[in-house]
């Protein structure tokens, strides 16, 4: 009996996993091969592939896929380049890198729907405070949420200088972490700024790096608040990522089935890229994969 008692205290545990976690699955999955309209129908029919084959002949809906991809590559790029920059210059212990570093959080802080406020408002192209400086200096007003070309880039920017500050934090406790004699040893053999960067501090600082990398790619691929609340996927489908293709789908259009269906796909394809990451910088020994010395 005593070895039972672990597992007694987290059956309720596993119960609201079960309950959170695997029953939306369940639902979802259940709902794809359904034709589901919300508030329409108590005994959808099945209708097997028929969503899915009508989701991939929806231009909107192939193209919310490559706006995805297109979306996190572009956030990972800054997420991760720009928390590295600002990483290996805060790292000096002095009063006035302190000050910064204390700060350096607020965006973070601050929830996503202020964010998307705060900048639509200074965005906005008639009384916005951005134009409001740029016609100060005579030159013609922007359309910065208005624009098939600039829209999405702008949005980028704007997601990425909320995550920042996260990935910002998390590098430079990574360098913190970093022995001080290594970079003394170094300098004794001659190696100059970059071979230290690039022989200590990369190496050494890596896992965290391509944790960061993950956790951008599933937040940045997942982003709807910022897209829904600035230019529900507009101008002309230009911001329409899958998060926001999905919720249009389900609460404009009530194609739940359809829904569930994208919503699907969206998960496979966060699944796939986790399994990759995790197949590629987890040892094997980890894995629980037996390594045969021959």
């Amino acid at each position: 009996m005593k070895k039972y008692k672990g597992v007694i205290f987290i059956i309720p545990v596993i119960i609201l996993v079960l309950f959170v976690v695997f029953f939306p699955i369940i639902t979802m999955l259940s709902n794809s091969f359904k034709d589901v309209k919300f508030g329409f129908e108590k005994n959808p029919a099945f209708i097997g592939f028929k969503n899915y084959s009508e989701l991939f002949k929806d231009p909107v809906f192939i193209g919310s896929i490559g706006k995805s991809f297109l979306w996190t590559a572009e956030n990972l790029l800054i997420q991760l380049s720009v928390p590295l920059f600002l990483a290996l210059l805060l790292n000096k212990d002095k009063k006035f890198y302190r000050f910064i570093r204390s700060i350096v959080l607020i965006p973070w802080i601050l929830p996503m729907v202020v964010v998307s406020i705060v900048w639509r408002w200074l965005l906005e192209p008639n009384i916005g405070y951005i134009n409001y400086l740029i016609k100060s200096l005579h030159l013609p007003g922007v359309n910065f949420l208005g624009s098939t070309s600039l829209t999405f880039h702008i949005l980028v920017l704007i997601n990425s200088w909320h995550f920042i500050p996260f990935g910002t934090i998390l590098m430079l406790a990574a360098l913190s972490t970093i022995p001080t004699a290594l970079y003394d040893a170094a300098k004794v053999d001659g190696a100059n700024s970059w071979q230290r960067l690039i022989h200590i501090t990369f190496p050494l600082i890596g896992k965290i790096v391509w944790f960061i990398g993950l956790l951008a790619f599933m937040w940045s691929f997942n982003t709807f608040d910022l897209i829904w609340l600035t230019t529900q996927g507009g101008p002309a489908n230009s911001t329409m990522t899958m998060p926001t293709y999905i919720y249009k789908l389900a609460f404009k259009s009530y194609e739940a089935g359809k829904a569930s269906a994208a919503a699907l796909i969206s998960t496979l394809i966060l699944i796939t890229v986790a399994v990759i990451y995790f197949m590629i910088f987890t040892p094997r020994e980890q894995r629980g994969i037996k390594i045969v010395k021959s």
